[in-house]
C-alpha cells in the first residue's frame, strides 16, 4: 500500500493579523524552530546567540520539525504558545519548506505570538502564496540569499549576523499591512 501525504493545511479563512509586539527582546524567551533542511539549525542558533548577546534575550530552545515541507506540529506550535515570547522559523531553501516556513510564523502570529519566518531569495513567490492562501497576501516574512545548505561555518556565521537585525525589528515592529483592495479603490477615486 501507498500512502500520500498532502504538505499543505487548511487554511483558516480569516485573515492574518500581527501579535502585540513587545518593547524590546530584553528578558524574553526565544524559540527557533527549524525545518531540518541542512545548516538551517546552525544559522537559526547563531541568531539565538547573537538575540541574547545583543539584544538582552533570556534564553532560546531549538525545536526540529518532523518533516521539512510541513509546518510544526501541534506540539510545538503549543509548547512555544504557552513558554515562549517570540518565535523564529527558517531557513526555507526549497519550494515546499519556504512554505512550511512563512506557515509557521502565520501559525504562530495567529496565537498571539510574534514571529520571524526567513526563507531564501529564491523561494520569495512561494512564500507569497502561503500568505495569500492565508488570506494576508502583504504576510511580511525575510529573506535570506540562497543557498544554506552548503555554507561552511563562517559564512553561515555572517549570514546570521546580518539577517538578526531584521530579525528583530519584525519581532519588535508590527510589519506595515498594506491593503491592496483599498490602495486600488484609492487609486481609482484619485483618477476620477
Amino acid at each position: 500500500m501507498i500512502e500520500l501525504l498532502n504538505p499543505t493545511r487548511e487554511a483558516a479563512g480569516a485573515a492574518t493579523t500581527y501579535a502585540q509586539r513587545p518593547k524590546s527582546l530584553k528578558g524574553k524567551k526565544v524559540a527557533l524552530i527549524e525545518n531540518t533542511k541542512f545548516n538551517s539549525d546552525n544559522i537559526l542558533k547563531r541568531i539565538g546567540e547573537i538575540l541574547i548577546k545583543d539584544y538582552g534575550a533570556e534564553s532560546y530552545k531549538i525545536f526540529s520539525k518532523r518533516y521539512s515541507s510541513v509546518p510544526a506540529h501541534e506540539e510545538i506550535l503549543q509548547e512555544v504558545q504557552a513558554d515562549f515570547d517570540v518565535m523564529v522559523a527558517g531557513i526555507g531553501d526549497c519550494g515546499s519548506c519556504s512554505s512550511g516556513t512563512v506557515l509557521d510564523g502565520i501559525l504562530l502570529e495567529m496565537r498571539n505570538i510574534p514571529s520571524a519566518s526567513i526563507i531564501t531569495h529564491l523561494f520569495k513567490n512561494t512564500g507569497k502564496a502561503m500568505a495569500k492562501q492565508w488570506g494576508n497576501e502583504n504576510y511580511q516574512f525575510l529573506i535570506m540569499e540562497h543557498p544554506i545548505a552548503n555554507l561552511p561555518d563562517h559564512l553561515s556565521q555572517e549570514r546570521a549576523e546580518l539577517i538578526a537585525p531584521q530579525v528583530v525589528d519584525m519581532l519588535l515592529n508590527p510589519p506595515v499591512v498594506v491593503d491592496s483592495t483599498n490602495s486600488s479603490q484609492k487609486e481609482s477615486e484619485n483618477a476620477h
